[in-house]
């Protein structure tokens, strides 16, 4: 395998890859259903094809890219839906992703380190040897509590789960297991695509405004009151949306892991204690199983304070 070159991106190593093995890899983006894979490959005989989700966030896409891609260099066959390939495939391939994505953000960082100055180069190697501890882990612990949260509420998310080890992470910054973490519960909440509403995200971001919140505190708690109507909705038995009438998220993350983790630790900070939160899941109602959805529900207190304690 050729060495990442520059600019560093998963796309150029791709083509790098293709012209090395004297075959094309073609990557595509496609609105893909959120009960369908994140990605899928598949071999013609003139070349082999990737597709991703165009609504993947910025840090997943490139995990998904690698993942297929592994399984290209492994030698396996592929199909849409993964039909025919086994878990331990799977793992397989999701191990050799992290280890592809160690390589290109250690490629980026090298590139980097050789171009920048003295000065410059000391604050780099400054930025990897020292943490915010305190910081991290509390953005590692609010990541948890997303974790747990979604894996009760959506436990049929089918996560390709791998043992964690002390190895650098893929990205930038972090651990491997909070690497792990990131990337699957942006799978986690893929799935739960389908009930989003961008009224709901409207409505959070108008509340968090009046209230004064700075741009990214406003956004962390509209997404956490879009992630928590749509839990909702989803218990209740609501039916999925149409998905091209779910818009795609407008902020697309991070590549950095530690900025990816604190954005993602102030949506689960908002979900589980925000009251702008829970004032949207009592404007929002709940949804029936027929499908009917009640707005500007007027419940008594208690019946209110049920909700929140539920929710």
């Amino acid at each position: 395998m050729p060495a990442p070159p520059q600019p560093y991106t998963v796309e150029a190593w791709c083509e790098a890859i293709a012209v090395a093995q004297g075959r094309a890899i073609r990557i595509n983006c496609a609105e893909l259903q959120a009960d369908w894979p994140p990605g899928f490959f598949f071999n013609s005989a003139e070349a082999d094809y990737i597709f991703t989700d165009v609504r993947l966030p910025s840090l997943t896409r490139t995990q998904t890219i690698l993942h297929e891609l592994a399984h290209l260099l492994l030698g396996h066959r592929g199909n849409a839906l993964h039909g025919d390939i086994d878990p331990s495939a799977e793992a397989d391939a999701e191990i050799a992703a992290d280890i592809l994505s160690c390589q290109l953000a250690r490629a980026a960082r090298a590139a980097r380190r050789v171009s920048a100055s003295p000065q410059e180069a000391e604050l780099i190697d400054r930025h990897w040897r020292t943490r915010d501890w305190m910081n991290d882990r509390w953005d590692g612990w609010q990541l948890d509590l997303l974790w747990v949260k979604l894996r009760a509420e959506v436990p049929d998310a089918p996560l390709i789960l791998v043992p964690h080890d002390d190895e650098p992470a893929p990205a930038l910054g972090g651990s491997r297991r909070t690497y792990r973490r990131v990337v699957e519960v942006h799978e986690q909440l893929r799935r739960l695509r389908p009930w989003y509403s961008e009224d709901v995200r409207v409505s959070a971001l108008r509340r968090a405004e009046r209230c004064r919140l700075g741009p990214a505190d406003a956004a962390a708690v509209a997404e956490a009151a879009v992630i928590a109507v749509a839990l909702r909705r989803r218990k209740a038995g609501a039916p999925p949306a149409d998905e091209k009438s779910v818009l795609p998220q407008r902020d697309s993350g991070h590549l950095d892991i530690r900025k990816e983790t604190r954005r993602l630790a102030k949506i689960s900070r908002a979900l589980h204690q925000s009251p702008l939160v829970h004032a949207e899941l009592a404007r929002w109602g709940t949804a029936t199983r027929g499908g009917g959805l009640h707005r500007h529900v007027a419940s008594p207190d208690k019946d209110r304070q049920r909700w929140w304690f539920a929710a």
